[in-house]
């Protein structure tokens, strides 16, 4: 498989858990108060204050984005996330495949990449100076955490640029040609 196939099926994995609703948004879902305790007057300037949101004649405040970067490690504030997806890896190939983008992120600083893996290389990982979304996968009790856990983080980064674990094992690609897969 070349690894423009490999990049499109990543980025149509992350879209399809990134859609998928969790038992936890529904859980969490922001609810409506009743409108019976809500006076007249209040409940209009509700539906005034909707209706302009939606004709965009009232603005609406928007959330801060989620800062990938390290306080310890120099970056922009405004450094996108690259999403090394590295999950089923074992611990050399991973090392070998984080040497590769680091050395693919040089040309590249306005990204800061943030590894998904669930190998427990900690003390390699911090060297690097990555942030590192860890999935463990632990036994039966517990066994749909790792699961919840990778839909979360598609749904945290779905804007991002995501790369499979092996664009860093291919010798002389360039990460322009690869964000632009």
């Amino acid at each position: 498989m070349s690894l423009r196939a490999e990049i499109e099926d990543l980025r149509q994995g992350l879209d399809a858990l990134s859609s998928q609703e969790s038992d936890l948004t529904r859980r969490y879902a922001l609810r409506i108060p009743p409108q019976e305790r809500v006076s007249l007057y209040r409940r209009l300037r509700i539906a005034v204050g909707l209706i302009l949101r939606r004709l965009g004649l009232r603005a609406t405040r928007q959330l801060e984005p989620w800062l990938s970067g390290l306080n310890h490690v120099a970056s922009s504030e405004d450094a996108r996330p690259l999403v090394i997806w590295a999950l089923d890896v074992d611990r050399e190939t991973l090392r070998a495949a984080c040497r590769g983008i680091e050395a693919l992120h040089a040309a590249l600083p306005g990204f800061a990449p943030v590894l998904v893996t669930n190998v427990a290389d900690f003390a390699f990982f911090s060297r690097l100076g990555w942030l590192v979304e860890y999935v463990p996968t632990l036994s039966a009790p517990a066994g749909g955490y790792a699961e919840r856990k990778r839909r979360y983080l598609a749904r945290r980064y779905r804007d991002a640029f995501a790369l499979p674990v092996s664009a860093g094992l291919i010798e002389g690609v360039r990460i322009e040609d690869l964000l632009l897969a």
